[in-house]
């Protein structure tokens, strides 16, 4: 009986069947430490095995495309498909939200070659300064340019300056913070301390941020909103414009006390607006998490509350590491960052990958 015919593809393939360019599959050669090796270094380039792409790819639980029609309705598909957006939220300060934002954002734009833009809801702006680093932040705000701020002003007397409101261009508030070859980028509307005193006139601005997403959703795969922890306008916007809520918890007693807040916040939001649909919950992700007995005996009360609300509580979790902190100065994530364990990469990749897969990115 004859062996089982062994097919070579190359890169222009590979990119054919993953439906990607050859430069997200360059990418990956570089990106991830388990991508297949080359079976051979041809004169034209190299040439991997098929079935050890499809294994690889499989894991990873991408879909293979059989021809390039697939691959060009898919493509067509993918050019008028909306980001999904999702806002990560904690009735509680200090859960690390801002941290998670921006890893997951990184992970989607680094790892999975998605156009990625993050908001930042928060007028502690703390996920403005881990994405750009402490001196590009200042930099933008030396620079007067536009913030989440000018979103809720536009339309409204400001309660900022005494200059009169003007039409916000949709690309004006968006800083473009990294792009790479293959289009994967990492955009990021700002937030300043203002956005405080924005807060003080709130009246009819819940719509805005939707608004003002809905014009550029289709430039994204990925919209992650950074939500402040108080309940406010500002809460009720990110549900407004949300596909999905992912909530962050730190196993500790003073942090898993904002759930019942945000069962309360939720359950306001639904009885108010109720032509809207509210967005689907992702689930909740222990952050910044320990073995310790503290954190296990908030583990059993957070599971309580998820199962009473039927919310999904993600199998993975984020462990404290030094080089969150590290990376919020530098403006990069932990995977990127010098000196950080590599299982506390992984960590953050787990946690990643099902996220990915909870929200069907």
């Amino acid at each position: 009986m004859a062996g089982k015919k062994l097919e070579l593809i190359g890169l222009a393939e590979i990119a054919l069947i993953t439906g990607v360019s050859k430069q997200v599959v360059a990418n990956w050669r570089v990106r991830y430490a388990d991508f297949p090796a080359p079976a051979s270094e041809l004169k034209s380039g190299p040439v991997w095995l098929l079935d050890d792409v499809r294994s690889w790819a499989e894991q990873r639980g991408m879909h293979l495309r059989s021809s390039a029609v697939e691959t060009g309705n898919e493509e067509k598909e993918r050019r008028n498909k909306m980001a999904t957006t999702v806002a990560l939220v904690n009735m509680k300060g200090g859960v690390g939200k801002s941290t998670l934002t921006a890893n997951l954002g990184w992970h989607c734009a680094y790892m999975g070659n998605k156009k990625v833009l993050m908001v930042d809801l928060d007028p502690q702006f703390n996920l403005s300064q881990y994405v750009m680093g402490l001196d590009g932040y200042e930099s933008h705000l030396n620079a007067e340019k536009p913030t989440v701020v000018e979103i809720f002003e536009e339309f409204t007397p400001s309660v900022v300056s005494e200059a009169k409101s003007k039409k916000l261009k949709s690309e004006e508030a968006i800083c473009k913070v990294h792009q790479w070859r293959d289009a994967s980028r990492i955009d990021l509307i700002p937030a300043r301390l203002e956005l405080a005193w924005t807060l003080k006139n709130p009246h009819s601005k819940e719509h805005l941020l939707r608004d003002y997403l809905d014009e550029i959703r289709g430039q994204y795969d990925l919209i992650l909103i950074d939500c402040p922890p108080t309940e406010s306008m500002l809460t009720t916007a990110a549900y407004l414009a949300s596909d999905y809520l992912l909530v962050p918890v730190k196993p500790e007693f003073l942090s898993t006390i904002g759930l019942p807040l945000l069962v309360r916040s939720l359950d306001g939001f639904r009885g108010l607006y109720k032509k809207e649909t509210p967005p689907e919950f992702a689930g909740i992700v222990f952050n910044n998490a320990s073995n310790k007995v503290e954190h296990d005996r908030s583990r059993t009360y957070v599971k309580k509350i998820a199962q009473r609300e039927d919310w999904y509580v993600f199998k993975n979790e984020v462990g404290y590491s030094d080089s969150y902190p590290v990376g919020a100065r530098t403006g990069k994530p932990i995977f990127l960052t010098d000196y950080a364990r590599s299982w506390k990469k992984a960590e953050l990749q787990m946690v990643a990958e099902e996220f990915v897969g909870r929200i069907k990115l």
